[in-house]
């Protein structure tokens, strides 16, 4: 009940008292504006068969920060059929995206759904060996269990990099993942937005958890 009652309360940015986290909260995590793009990709969808019901608040959410950022190459693990890759290069025609995925039949909806953009997007099965400015991480995908998914995270960010971490609330294995990844000293502000949360690795802010 004080967890609810505390995420109910800064949700809307009451008692926080960081400016950036006042900003972030407000008017990008909770921002509702109906961006063009929405409703291009929308209308790229619907020709491609594929229904609004499939399109989520975290498409839009993974698009408002992608724009607040400004991130030129990221990386999506698990991507899916590629509908939140669209919402992720929307921003700009200069950021490309590297999206990790092994389901073929997956792969084939978002080859299609991506055909426009190929020279900002590819799918791979492995993560190359370089770091990222913004990673996009669904505990969905199956990970191996013997990797250590915040030891990998760290691996390829940089000090400006920021993570969403998607399914948080899954079940106990990704409820553990998002524990561990909210108290390693590295991950400098993290949102908890129950079902999914965001982290900011600059080491410039003091180390807070904020429940949303």
């Amino acid at each position: 009940m004080l967890a609810f009652l505390k995420r109910k309360r800064t949700a809307k940015g009451f008692g926080v008292h960081s400016p950036f986290a006042f900003s972030f909260i407000t008017k990008v995590i909770n921002e509702k504006l109906p961006y063009n793009a929405y409703f291009d990709i929308h209308n790229h969808l619907t020709k491609n068969n594929i229904g609004p019901k499939e399109i989520s608040e975290i498409h839009y959410l993974s698009f408002r920060l992608v724009n607040f950022f400004h991130p030129k190459n990221i990386l999506e693990i698990g991507s899916g059929k590629g509908i939140n890759t669209l919402f992720l290069i929307a921003p700009s025609n200069k950021i490309t995206c590297v999206s990790i995925e092994t389901d073929f039949d997956k792969i084939a909806v978002a080859q299609k759904l991506q055909y426009h953009k190929k020279n900002q997007t590819e799918i791979k099965n492995a993560i190359p060996n370089c770091t990222f400015d913004a990673i996009f991480c669904n505990l969905d995908y199956k990970v191996q269990k013997s990797v250590d998914l915040v030891k990998l995270l760290i691996e390829h960010s940089h000090n400006q990099t920021f993570w969403l971490i998607m399914n948080i609330d899954k079940n106990k294995a990704t409820k553990a993942i998002w524990r561990k990844i909210k108290i390693d000293e590295r991950t400098r502000l993290s949102f908890d937005k129950k079902h999914f949360g965001i982290v900011i690795l600059n080491s410039e802010y003091q180390k807070l958890n904020y429940l949303i």
